[in-house]
């Protein structure tokens, strides 16, 4: 069985705030179930146009962000007793979404390396991390409240399986399911 690791750069303004001051290729990471990127989640916008209403999410990958998206995509391996509890974790995120806030306070103090932690609280990548961790697919040397993109991408158990833009990406799977409706956005 596979998971899958995307790391997205959509150039929104709030991604480019925090490449401004990362210098990263990649400032938004997602797990993901399958290779079609369907069962897609992350910590992210709620709302399209606000950034700061965010919170637990499926992605839409139909938005417009993500259609002008570069990405780098990596997979991995996982025993389906991993996979068993990593989806039952998000089912139980998805079931109590409306407890978990997106962790803003958070980016500022992990960039400050300020020990910051919040039970209810998420940035992408650290919600990646927890849910690594939690499934019990990655045991992380560091605190998962420090844990950026980047570290994600340097896994030694993740793969890269394609770099480039994601709608490229979305237009070489087998499930084309989402590609027509982004082809008329």
């Amino acid at each position: 069985m596979k998971i899958y690791l995307v790391l997205t750069d959509t150039n929104t303004l709030l991604s480019k705030t925090i490449k401004f001051y990362t210098k990263a290729e990649y400032n938004h990471a997602s797990i993901a179930l399958d290779s079609s990127l369907t069962d897609m989640y992350s910590f992210g916008r709620k709302r399209p146009n606000n950034p700061f209403i965010a919170g637990f999410i499926q992605e839409d990958l139909t938005r417009e962000y993500f259609i002008r998206a570069q990405c780098n995509i990596l997979a991995c391996d996982v025993t389906p007793e991993q996979y068993s509890l990593l989806t039952n974790l998000i089912r139980y995120y998805e079931q109590t979404k409306n407890l978990y806030h997106y962790n803003l306070m958070g980016l500022v103090t992990l960039a400050l390396n300020i020990e910051f932690v919040r039970d209810d609280m998420f940035f992408c990548s650290q919600f990646v991390a927890t849910l690594l961790a939690d499934s019990k697919i990655y045991h992380f040397q560091k605190e998962i409240h420090f844990i950026t993109p980047q570290d994600l991408e340097v896994l030694p158990i993740f793969e890269s399986v394609y770099t480039g833009s994601l709608y490229g990406y979305l237009a070489t799977v087998s499930d084309q399911s989402l590609v027509p409706e982004l082809a008329t956005l």
